[in-house]
């Protein structure tokens, strides 16, 4: 990917929603495994997330995160799209894990955003972040890029996290939506772990929402010595958990190439790719003894190409 795709530039906003993902194996919303509603069936929907607050965002350390309005955000210079649909693809930003994929995916609306926000005493890693945005723009068609808002660090003392308490706090902090010229994705970094049906799960990342995600740092604590680092997680877990949102594996669609693992839907039966069960849970301690793999693997690549071409 070319040197200037690296440079992100960081938008102003204040500080979005997941397949639950801990390595389960059945499709339920809001628990580890994948989407709550299969592809096909109607999904219970919520009040999409209003932009907010103006001001200046802030990270954990107090430093902005922002860019003076009117900076022009990284992209691929050109569209990569040959064709692009009649009308724009459908969305719904509260809607099950998946539907907003297309949209992710293709040029029709031209802009991808990316807005963090992060639990006061959480420390997330750019860096991570950084190489999440490097990898989604292999795939994406964004004339105008992939840029991002926030980091709002907001005040909870929660830190037993059901996929309810995750809608909420995202519905009270995110400042983004997907509108006609962009698509939204909110990440949210909070302290503790997930919960369900009152057991904390072995989850480390979730997908809640068709633009929701979840990051549980605290749950990989003590792995990253085994897995080469923190950072190596980090970064597996949040390329594993966008890759719920565009819709791998077969969550809104059939994939042409057999790589679902049966016994874990929605997720590549290879341990070389990125959505390998494993990667969202901490049994990613005891699957891989190094580095756990951050992208995308070929089939993976195919089926997203499949997707934004509208193969699928």
């Amino acid at each position: 990917m070319p040197t200037d795709l690296r440079r992100l530039t960081l938008v102003l906003a204040t500080a979005f929603a997941l397949t639950a993902c801990a390595g389960g194996s059945e499709i339920i919303d809001g628990t580890p495994g994948v989407a709550s509603h299969a592809p096909g069936t109607s999904a219970p929907t919520e009040p999409g997330a209003t932009p907010g607050s103006s001001d200046v965002p802030t990270g954990p350390d107090g430093s902005p995160l922002a860019s003076e309005p009117g900076q022009q955000p990284t992209g691929a210079p050109d569209s990569t799209a040959t064709a692009e649909p009649a009308e724009s693809s459908s969305v719904d930003d509260a809607g099950r894990v998946g539907v907003n994929g297309p949209a992710m995916l293709r040029g029709d609306r031209p802009r991808l955003v990316i807005e963090v926000d992060v639990q006061e005493g959480v420390v997330f890693d750019q860096a991570a972040l950084d190489h999440l945005v490097d990898e989604v723009a292999r795939h994406v068609d964004k004339p105008q890029g992939i840029v991002f808002a926030g980091s709002n660090t907001f005040a909870a003392d929660r830190t037993a996290w059901t996929s309810s308490d995750l809608r909420d706090v995202a519905t009270a902090n995110r400042s983004t939506a997907t509108n006609a010229t962009e698509v939204s994705v909110h990440i949210l970094y909070v302290r503790g772990g997930f919960h369900q049906d009152g057991e904390q799960t072995a989850a480390i990342g979730v997908a809640y929402t068709a633009s929701n995600v979840a990051i549980f740092p605290q749950r990989w604590a003590g792995l990253g010595a085994l897995l080469g680092s923190d950072r190596a997680i980090e970064r597996a877990v949040l390329v594993h958990e966008l890759g719920h949102l565009f819709g791998l594996v077969n969550l809104t669609y059939q994939s042409e190439i057999d790589h679902e693992d049966p016994e874990h839907p929605g997720h590549s039966s290879s341990t070389k790719s990125v959505m390998y069960h494993a990667i969202e849970s901490t049994l990613i301690g005891q699957v891989f003894s190094g580095p756990p793999p951050d992208r995308f693997d070929e089939a993976d690549a195919a089926d997203l190409a499949g997707l934004k071409s509208g193969r699928y």
